[in-house]
């Protein structure tokens, strides 16, 4: 005799899940340097230079000199010239004192004298350097300032922008139990 079974299934709960696609932005804004610049200066600045010429000399090497320039130029001139002739003449003196020159001194000394010049130096000593020329060059100042360069960098946080994507559960089945009864005859008895 077969005797009833109790037959217990169980089902268990499928659950689905269901993901949107996530989405990951970031953008970074440049930076802005402000930048900043002083140009450099240079300051220059400049003295006069002078230039003189002094022509005297020939000028007066010319003859073309001033009065005061000539009756100076003439004076020692003379006294030159003055000094040289009481020279000559105490020179003559000593050759008529010399009794043992055969030669007449008293002629010789009377020719030389006739005809003789006495120079007075009117114009000045030419030279190839009678201009003289001095020439004073003018100061220079220079000033220079430097230039500088000047940043202030502004800095911008990247923009991050975060999109998680939809998550959906849905039941793909239940769960359940289910009794049954598995054999026989119900209703008999023993």
């Amino acid at each position: 005799m077969e005797l009833p079974r109790i037959q217990i299934n169980q089902q268990y709960t499928k659950v689905g899940l269901s993901k949107g696609r996530s989405e990951l932005s970031i953008e970074q804004p440049k930076v802005e340097l402000n930048l900043h610049q002083e140009n450099p200066q240079v300051n220059i600045s400049t003295g006069k230079s002078s230039l003189e010429i002094d022509s005297t000399k020939a000028w007066s090497a010319l003859g073309s000199s001033k009065l005061i320039e000539m009756r100076d130029r003439i004076a020692q001139s003379s006294v030159d010239v003055s000094m040289n002739y009481i020279a000559e003449i105490a020179q003559n003196g000593d050759r008529m004192m010399d009794i043992t020159n055969k030669s007449s001194a008293f002629v010789d000394i009377a020719r030389q004298n006739a005809f003789k010049d006495r120079h007075i130096e009117l114009t000045g000593e030419p030279s190839y350097d009678n201009v003289d020329v001095l020439y004073t060059p003018g100061t220079i100042s220079t000033e220079v300032s430097k230039g500088s360069v000047t940043f202030d960098p502004e800095y911008h946080k990247p923009v991050i922008q975060y999109d998680a994507g939809k998550l959906e559960a849905y039941i793909i089945q239940k769960n359940a139990i289910t009794f049954s009864v598995v054999g026989g005859k119900f209703n008999a008895s023993i």
